[in-house]
């Protein structure tokens, strides 16, 4: 019984020490997101799994464990055969153990190789999830980038045509000024080579030729893209410079009719100044001194002309006048103006003149609406004092009322 206790120990504790090891082995997919699938442990020999066998066997034999019965299928009954001429051979504790052992070998060896395929369907859908993980962050990513730079776009000024030329003045300017300081260095760089050449007899040296023929070659294909840019922007800026000349013509012209039409109405404002000024000497002539100008306030109607017989000659013209619909509407308009305006110019003196004195600013300065709302404040206390103290507002002591030395000298 010992010995059995000691190896149902030891079985205890390689099945927990196996499973710690494959516990620990699978990385967590929660910690590590990101990890990739590690490498599957070694598989086990043969001989590893027949002891682990054998021990399960033991254990059904005794029947000491309850948790190995139903991993291992039942042994068959082995039917006894009787007969009276010769001996069946019978099957042994031994050869029985065996087959057990056999059947629970390939059965460890089954879910060995499922744990393992599992494992790595685990890892393949790891690497799965990281992937799209990664690929769902970087499109992300470039649609935040372009929502930004649509957002600048739409922030940003966009300029016209005028824009557009003065950019690409300023872009051809400066490539035009790089390629004129680059020729000027190779013209400087070839006067030098010249003169060692001819006058000094010195030739130079391979790689610095290759060199020079490298940057000729450089500018030669920045000058023929400047004139191929040249003759892809003239078409352009000609058609702005042509609208631009439009524009302007019409800007001219337009200027020239408004100086035209403020000369007219300058004459036209002078003629009613002088018609005003008239006017106003009439004015000023017919005014009476004294009292005496009420009587010349009378209407006085003009002559009557010849041939004229009063309200009858005015009825017949009516009944016999043509009736124009628009002229007649153009004459109430006219009449409903005038009267808005005969109506907004008309005042009261006693409006004006406070509006005149509210404007100039002659009104005494009082404090304000703070100012007023201290006094109501004191008024108010004042008051209500009063009422406290029995009619007596500087306060003297109220009925049913003990004066405490605090409130005496207040």
């Amino acid at each position: 019984m010992s010995t059995l206790t000691t190896e149902i120990k030891e079985l205890k504790s390689a099945v927990t020490t196996r499973n710690h090891q494959a516990f620990m082995s699978v990385p967590d997919i929660e910690a590590h997101p990101l990890a990739e699938s590690t490498p599957a442990p070694n598989r086990p020999t043969d001989r590893q799994f027949q002891t682990v066998a054998r021990r399960l066997s033991r254990f059904i034999s005794d029947g000491t464990p309850s948790f190995a019965a139903p991993m291992s299928s039942p042994i068959p009954p082995i039917p006894t055969q009787i007969t009276g001429q010769s001996l069946q051979p019978q099957m042994t504790g031994a050869s029985m153990m065996s087959d057990y052992t056999g059947r629970v070998v390939s059965d460890l060896k089954t879910q060995f190789d499922e744990v393992q395929n599992l494992r790595r369907d685990l890892g393949i859908m790891r690497q799965l999830y990281t992937e799209f993980m990664k690929s769902t962050k970087e499109s992300l990513g470039t649609l935040r980038s372009q929502t930004q730079s649509v957002k600048q776009l739409a922030n940003s000024n966009v300029g016209g045509a005028r824009a557009y030329i003065d950019s690409g003045k300023k872009k051809l300017d400066t490539r035009s000024q790089n390629a004129l300081t680059e020729v000027e260095k190779l013209q400087d760089i070839i006067e030098n080579v010249r003169d060692d050449v001819i006058k000094r007899q010195v030739t130079p040296n391979a790689m610095y030729f290759k060199t020079i023929k490298k940057d000729m070659d450089t500018v030669s294909a920045e000058l023929s893209s400047l004139s191929e840019h040249i003759n892809t922007v003239k078409p352009m800026w000609k058609k702005t410079w042509e609208e631009e000349l439009q524009n302007i013509v019409e800007e001219q012209q337009f200027l020239t009719h408004q100086e035209e039409f403020l000369g007219d109405l300058l004459e036209d404002h002078k003629a009613m100044v002088e018609v005003y000024g008239h006017v106003e000497k009439v004015i000023t002539l017919r005014k009476p001194s004294g009292g005496r100008g009420v009587r010349n306030r009378s209407y006085r109607p003009p002559p009557r002309e010849e041939g004229h017989d009063g309200l009858s000659t005015v009825m017949l013209e009516i009944r016999g006048a043509q009736v124009d619909p628009e002229r007649r509407l153009k004459a109430i308009e006219a009449n409903q103006k005038n009267r808005q305006k005969d109506l907004a110019s008309r005042s009261d003196e006693m409006h004006a003149e406070i509006h005149d004195f509210v404007g100039q600013k002659k009104l005494k300065l009082t404090g304000g609406a703070e100012e007023t709302e201290r006094v109501r404040q004191k008024r108010n206390e004042a008051t209500l004092r009063a009422m406290f103290n029995g009619g007596n507002p500087n306060g003297g002591p109220s009925f049913g009322v003990i004066d405490s030395p605090t409130s005496e000298t207040d």
